[in-house]
């Protein structure tokens, strides 16, 4: 368990960040996922997907974002990419709203193409960073549009499988340093990863938010030793204030064993948890569900 659970549950921190709706700070990565409004489609023709690269290569230009992965589905679509500015909303907001605005003009269409706001998953460190890269890749397979996803055309598949170094903005490399500096063997590491994962039952992370933080716990106790230490690319994972998704859920899991927390150290370490998953985008009905406690008790803990 880390040292900042131990300063909780003793009392000597106080508070830690300011939980709010989205993470933006220079250096952070975060896995972004997009959905049409209830079954229409995001793509209907190859223009429409080529449209939607062109304006993902524009915005990550204008915004200094860098592209680490995508893939883009009928319905919803995935991207990978590390911020080099404070500016992931506004940067969103521009690459949605330009596409929206294409798709509606073009099909005739009226209203709100998207469900609602994008969601975001920080990536904390380098096993969830590899998770969420594995998992977008693996999504047009485990949803039965092909067989296997190098069948793919609309995913960033072939710059980490492939032996060839295409010129692309996807910066394909950062993610494949994680297994190997060269790249040859770690993009050979990486279809070995990809290949054994086929085994994993993945939970739609666009439905289940826990879905690549479990695929991840399968990784490390799968994968373990893979990583390669890299303090340069650890900088700036895991801002000051957050632990990782690994240690959030085992203080999680201890504090389920305990439905009556007595000590006033265990229920600033409830109160911490229930804020790290609000920075994550948790909703209050899936803190509900995760932490399997009630709304009451969720609000009593955040006025404290």
């Amino acid at each position: 368990m880390t040292d900042i659970i131990e300063l909780i549950r003793k009392g000597k921190i106080k508070r830690y960040f300011r939980a709010r709706r989205k993470l933006s700070y220079t250096g952070l990565i975060s896995h972004i996922t997009q959905r049409a409004t209830g079954r229409e489609p995001l793509f209907v023709e190859d223009s429409d997907y080529l449209y939607m690269l062109k304006i993902i290569k524009e915005t990550a230009e204008e915004y200094g974002l860098q592209v680490l992965a995508f893939c883009l589905m009928r319905n919803h679509c995935h991207i990978l990419e590390r911020q080099n500015e404070d500016n992931l909303s506004v940067a969103m907001q521009s690459l949605f709203t330009r596409y929206a605005k294409y798709f509606n003009t073009k099909y005739y269409r009226k209203g709100h193409l998207f469900c609602g706001p994008f969601r975001q998953a920080a990536c904390f460190d380098d096993y969830y960073l590899l998770t969420a890269s594995v998992y977008i890749h693996l999504n047009p397979e485990k949803a039965g549009i092909v067989e296997k996803s190098d069948q793919y055309r609309w995913s960033t598949w072939n710059l980490y499988c492939e032996e060839r170094e295409p010129d692309t903005f996807v910066d394909w490399k950062f993610i494949l340093s994680i297994l190997d500096d060269e790249y040859p063997a770690a993009k050979r590491k990486y279809r070995r990863l990809i290949s054994k994962a086929r085994d994993y039952k993945i939970d739609e992370a666009l439905e289940e938010k826990r879905a690549i933080g479990k695929f991840s716990t399968w990784m490390r106790q799968n994968f373990s030793g893979v990583i390669r230490e890299n303090k340069e690319r650890q900088q700036g994972l895991l801002p000051e204030g957050y632990i990782s998704d690994t240690d959030l859920d085992q203080e999680i899991q201890r504090l389920k064993k305990h439905k009556r927390l007595t000590r006033p150290g265990d229920r600033a370490a409830r109160k911490f948890a229930i804020e790290q998953l609000q920075s994550r985008g948790f909703s209050i009905q899936e803190i509900m569900e995760y932490m399997e406690l009630s709304r009451t008790t969720i609000y009593k803990s955040r006025t404290k």
